[in-house]
């Protein structure tokens, strides 16, 4: 039997990380949560422990949480920034961002308001881990807590994407869609910095960050509820020069194309939404045309910035394509792969976005 998944810190990933192998690295930490509780049960013993790490998957599911709330609340605010930069008047902004919200409205109606629900959220998990170690939660009052906090995380998550697609939508209506690159560089290019220097191939080589790529590509997927019901579950399957997630649907661009069925609303690509998709191909949209506009993100901040970078992609990236309701190619899966080696990744991955294959690095001297 596999050791119980807990939690524990990684020099390799350089933070706190969960344990277990790459097939149980794609397994939900919803999941995770539910497996501690039961193994713990509701009277004291000697798998009382269990209850701690219950409650550290918890804390652990919000870790995962807090990078996509903050990426979404720093670009928003970056984008908005840009829309200001080329002379979009207040009053277009405030009119254009009370229409987003009203549209991307909570269930109950209320204006969609990122900050305090995240709050809110972080006040419910408190609670749920206290009333975890303390037993002042049974396990069945647990999970159904824990079934509360994914469904309101999810509901923050849907709106905030949402929010984020509405304003590169407008970029694209004011604009011209050609505009959207421009202001994603704006924003991305200090988040590459941050977030993915540690990948550039010029400063160490290229297997001794595969570990990080592939667990930071699992951990950010988890957190964008991919996959059945939108728990988190991501499909994974290793091959003998990478691995490949899929996501089914992807928790972000992948709903915004299909449309939501958990809460039954329609493609975003549609009215009232009208988020937009490429009219023609460009390299930052891998020079397809159907990707949507939030969708290209993936491409500037995993393939074309660094790349131009250092000369080669993080990951690689394959998404859905709109080419209408129920189309097969619009709920295809979207799928990022970790290449094993810069040697096996394609020469057509650098032709997707404009470039060709670079000579391989010369890692300099520290």
């Amino acid at each position: 039997m596999a050791p119980a998944t807990h939690l524990t810190w990684s020099d390799e990933v350089g933070k706190r990380v969960r344990t277990g192998d790459w097939e149980d690295q794609a397994v939900s930490t919803v999941t995770k949560v539910q497996e501690a509780l039961r193994e713990a049960g509701d009277i004291f013993g000697l798998a009382a422990g269990r209850r701690e790490t219950a409650a550290q998957l918890v804390d652990y599911f919000m870790e995962e949480a807090k990078v996509v709330y903050v990426i979404y609340d720093v670009w928003t605010t970056g984008f908005i920034a840009w829309l200001r930069e080329q002379g979009v008047s207040e009053d277009d902004l405030a009119t254009e961002l009370a229409r987003l919200r009203a549209l991307v409205a909570w269930p109950d109606g209320a204006p969609l308001d990122p900050a305090a629900r995240w709050a809110a959220l972080g006040e419910a998990a408190g609670a749920l881990g206290n009333g975890i170690r303390s037993y002042g939660l049974s396990v069945a009052a647990a999970e159904e807590a824990l079934d509360d906090l994914l469904t309101d995380w999810r509901r923050l998550h849907d709106r905030h994407a949402d929010l984020m697609a509405g304003v590169l939508a407008f970029v694209a209506r004011r604009f011209g869609e050609a505009a959207l690159e421009p202001c994603y560089r704006s924003v991305l290019e200090p988040y590459i910095e941050e977030r993915y220097a540690v990948f550039d191939v010029r400063l160490r080589p290229y297997a001794d960050t595969l570990v990080r790529n592939l667990y930071i590509s699992l951990e950010a997927m988890r957190a964008h509820l991919v996959g059945p019901g939108r728990r988190g579950d991501v499909g994974l399957e290793e091959f003998e020069d990478r691995w490949e997630l899929r996501f089914d649907p992807c928790g972000s661009g992948g709903r915004q194309l299909r449309g939501d069925e958990i809460e039954g609303t329609g493609s975003r690509v549609l009215a009232p939404y009208e988020f937009g998709v490429t009219q023609e191909p460009h390299p930052w949209a891998w020079n397809e045309v159907g990707v949507c506009y939030y969708c290209a993100h993936c491409n500037l901040a995993l393939s074309t910035l660094p790349a131009e970078r250092w000369g080669h992609p993080v990951r690689t990236v394959d998404p859905p394509l709109w080419r209408g309701e129920g189309d097969p190619l619009t709920r295809k899966q979207c799928t990022w792969t970790v290449w094993k080696s810069l040697e096996a990744i394609p020469e057509r991955e650098y032709e997707r976005i404009g470039r060709s294959r670079p000579a391989l690095p010369v890692i300099q001297p520290k």
